[in-house]
């Protein structure tokens, strides 16, 4: 089955991306007065000192926080919405900055399109467009799209060969579906979600109407859905579940909630397996945390983007007259919100990690291979019990030498909460380890996990972080539990594990900008989890147990809305007989993290930090805020 893909970025409340435009009618002071009104956090000064719209829009470097005339407008209602285009029939990424001579990325393309006949795919990058280079100055989509039968030539360099060549494309009109499905392999509903728009919970209450007689479980596939609206997910999720599908956080707090009233019918009681990609962003972060926290099923593929703010968007519809009167077809798009899962969790940054972490190129048979009903027969299968849920998997078919990779890499994937068991005769089932299978079945497996850590007490916290990524080793293979560990190298693992960027600035003298550690501890000072003494980290130095749990308390008041509420607590007077061991300054943090759970280990306070307990309290921590789809 082809995979379709959305032609275009999407704007509405929730987005991936917009480069900003130049401004034509919404006057200066106006737009200092709306971002000082509806912005999520304090506008700073030097921002409100620019002259134009521009210039305060581009000083204030938030990348979704944008001014649209009415002709771009209009392009982006239609994107989230689905409609005909003429173009080409690519979506292109503006999130970052672009440097010259690297280009523009191709997110997808559609089917039926000139790009796909071309042979473009996802992944690609335009370099230039009848010989202009693409630059951060320069609006590549109007230069893609055209009139109908006019011509383009895009220069693209091939993500898959390396290849750079020229490639002339005939403009033309293409049809955007953004909800298709179809019934895979006679037993698997497969929806494929391009964007939360008007239409999309009607057609996929349509799938799970239509399909439900022969469905054994439902795939959500998002993989490349930048987003759409927040009441288009709402009413998505509901239709699987009833409850609070997505919390909203303002300037001034918990400011709203969507949610579907418990009376609401829901359409399937099946397993939902939802597929997601790095590109898979907002609103399609939003539904996959919404099946996480109400555990209607689990996700396979690549962490998602991290974009955990929404936008609320300025125009002659707004509901306060005296705001919409101030714009005529066109808006301004302003970020006034970060939104959090049912269960608390953000995904600013860190994404939504899926249940099994996989590469793209196998995401879509490893669902595949997975059902849940049970077999009449058990020899033959395999049932895997996975994110409070029981799967069977026929092993004829994940032996078939087209499913042969997929299914040693879900091996290779499984965490240590997995249930594995082997099916025998008479109907019994056998625990199993995955290593063990693959060497059973021939398979060439290469585990996630370090040679070391067994004997560990937090043995099975370093070897989940391992199979997610979160953690790293030595080139040797181990882990080394049992070794201290520094302010830089504690850093740089929390660092790593919640996928901060590095910002553009130093924040300690001691810290030097070409240090292994320099990204993770001034990513780390960014987010003010981690200080210094004055402009100084020192990044050698071992860090105590206490420290760690500071640390941590501070992310979780970042990470979750329990550990947020927390923060906002004063330590009790009949608290603190339970942490008054600990230093005066991390008292609040030791008593945070122990009301989340993730208080482990039986070090005390002041002694040095090893590599085995900083690894497990950040996979208790991560656990504990559901940032680990557990």
């Amino acid at each position: 089955m082809k995979h379709r893909f959305l032609p275009g970025l999407l704007s509405f409340a929730l987005t991936l991306s917009l480069c900003a435009m130049p401004a034509a009618a919404l006057e200066t002071e106006d737009a200092k007065a709306l971002l000082s009104t509806y912005y999520v956090d304090q506008i700073p000064e030097e921002v409100l000192e620019q002259g134009s719209v521009d210039a305060i829009i581009e000083s204030l470097g938030d990348p979704y926080t944008v001014y649209m005339t009415a002709e771009e407008y209009q392009s982006f209602l239609s994107s989230v919405n689905g409609s005909t285009v003429v173009g080409v029939g690519v979506s292109i990424s503006n999130l970052d900055s672009v440097e010259e001579g690297v280009g523009i990325e191709i997110l997808s393309v559609l089917d039926n399109s000139p790009a796909l006949e071309a042979g473009l795919s996802a992944g690609d990058y335009i370099l230039a467009a009848d010989g202009v280079a693409l630059t951060s100055g320069t609006d590549a989509s109007a230069r893609i799209q055209g009139e109908p039968g006019t011509s383009v030539t895009l220069t693209i360099r091939f993500h898959d060969t390396g290849e750079v060549r020229d490639v002339t494309l005939e403009r033309r009109a293409v049809l955007i579906p953004i909800v298709t499905y179809d019934l895979v392999d006679g037993e698997v509903g497969y929806i494929d979600c391009d964007s939360f728009g008007a239409s999309t919970a009607d057609t996929v209450e349509e799938a799970l109407t239509q399909l439900k007689e022969q469905a054994d479980l439902w795939v959500m596939d998002l993989r490349s859905n930048p987003g759409g609206t927040d009441q288009s997910v709402t009413l998505t999720v509901g239709k699987f579940t009833n409850g609070v599908v997505v919390y909203m956080m303002g300037r001034n707090g918990l400011e709203y909630y969507r949610a579907i009233k418990p009376t609401a019918p829901d359409f399937t009681d099946l397993p939902v397996v939802v597929l997601t990609s790095s590109h898979s962003a907002s609103g399609a972060e939003m539904f996959a945390a919404a099946v996480r926290s109400h555990r209607l099923g689990i996700s396979i593929g690549q962490r998602t983007y991290g974009k955990g703010v929404a936008q609320l968007v300025l125009d002659e519809d707004f509901s306060v007259s005296s705001v919409a009167e101030l714009f005529d077809g066109d808006c301004l798009k302003i970020t006034a919100y970060r939104f959090y899962a049912p269960d608390g969790a953000t995904n600013d940054t860190v994404g939504v990690i899926p249940t099994l972490l996989v590469s793209p190129e196998h995401t879509q048979s490893i669902a595949l291979l997975l059902r849940s009903s049970a077999p009449t027969v058990a020899n033959g299968s395999l049932r895997l019990g996975l994110g409070g849920y029981t799967f069977y998997i026929d092993l004829s078919d994940a032996r078939n030498v087209d499913n042969r990779a997929a299914f040693t890499e879900l091996l290779e994937a499984l965490p240590p909460s997995a249930e594995l068991y082997e099916g025998q005769g008479g109907g019994t089932w056998e625990p199993i380890e995955p290593e063990a299978l693959a060497e059973e079945l021939g398979l060439e497996y290469h585990s996630r996990t370090f040679s070391d850590t067994a004997d560990s007490p937090f043995a099975d916290a370093i070897d989940t972080l391992a199979v997610y990524g979160l953690v790293e080793g030595y080139e040797d293979g181990a882990f080394r539990p049992e070794e201290t560990i520094t302010r830089g190298e504690f850093a740089s693992m929390v660092a790593s594990a919640l996928n901060l960027r590095a910002p553009s600035q130093s924040y300690f003298s001691d810290v030097p900008e070409d240090a292994w550690y320099a990204d993770g501890v001034n990513a780390m000072a960014a987010k003010g989890f981690f200080a210094g003494d004055g402009s100084t980290f020192r990044p050698e130095d071992t860090i105590t147990y206490e420290e760690m749990v500071t640390v941590l308390s501070s992310v979780a008041a970042w990470a979750s809305l329990d550990g947020y509420e927390l923060a906002q607590k004063n330590l009790s007077a009949g608290e603190w007989g339970n942490y008054y061991q600990f230093s005066e300054w991390a008292q609040t943090s030791a008593r945070n993290l122990d009301a989340l759970g993730a208080l482990v280990g039986d070090q005390q306070p002041g002694d040095a930090g090893t590599r085995e307990t900083a690894a497990g309290l950040l996979c208790a921590l991560m656990e504990a805020t559901h940032l680990i789809w557990s």
